[in-house]
C-alpha cells in the first residue's frame, strides 16, 4: 500500500513539475498580425534621478519645459563630475555664487570646455546648451 500511494505521489509531482513549464498555445490563426507591446515599440530613455539629488527642478523664471530639460541634459551630461544638484565631485561645485544667474558663462563652458572638462559643442545643440545653463545659473547650495 505504501509503495503504491509513493508512486502516485511521484506520478502527480511529475505532472505538476511538468505542467509548470508549459507556454501558452500558439494563435490558431497564424495570418493575424500580433500588435506588439509599448515596450517592444520604443526603448526607456528614463534617467533615474540621482539618489542624493533634488526630487524637482529649482524653481526659475524659465518655463517649466526648459527647467525640466535642463534637468535631464544635467544629470545625464554633468551631474557625474559636478555632482547632483551642481554640489561637486571629481568636477568643481557649480551650485556657487559663480555660476548663479550666469547662464551665459556656463553655456559658453559647455560649448568650450574649460581646463580638464571637455566641451560638448559636437553632442549637444545650442537649445540643449542653453537649458543646461539655465539650469546651472538657477541652482542653489
Amino acid at each position: 500500500m505504501l509503495k503504491k500511494t509513493l508512486v502516485i505521489l511521484g506520478l502527480f509531482s511529475l505532472i505538476v513539475v511538468g505542467g509548470c513549464n508549459k507556454q501558452a498555445p500558439a494563435p490558431t490563426n497564424p495570418s493575424a498580425n500580433p500588435v506588439p507591446s509599448q515596450s517592444a515599440q520604443t526603448p526607456s530613455t528614463k534617467t533615474p534621478a540621482p539618489p542624493d539629488g533634488p526630487s524637482t527642478p529649482p524653481v526659475t523664471n524659465q518655463p517649466a519645459a526648459t527647467q525640466a530639460n535642463g534637468s535631464a541634459l544635467y544629470t545625464s551630461n554633468c551631474a557625474g563630475c559636478h555632482g547632483a544638484g551642481g554640489a561637486g565631485g571629481s568636477g568643481p561645485a557649480i551650485n556657487t555664487d559663480e555660476w548663479k544667474n550666469n547662464s551665459g558663462k556656463v553655456q559658453s563652458i559647455v560649448k568650450n570646455g574649460k581646463g580638464s572638462m571637455p566641451g560638448f559643442a559636437s553632442s549637444l545643440n545650442d537649445t540643449q546648451v542653453k537649458a543646461i545653463g539655465d539650469y546651472v545659473a538657477s541652482l542653489k547650495k
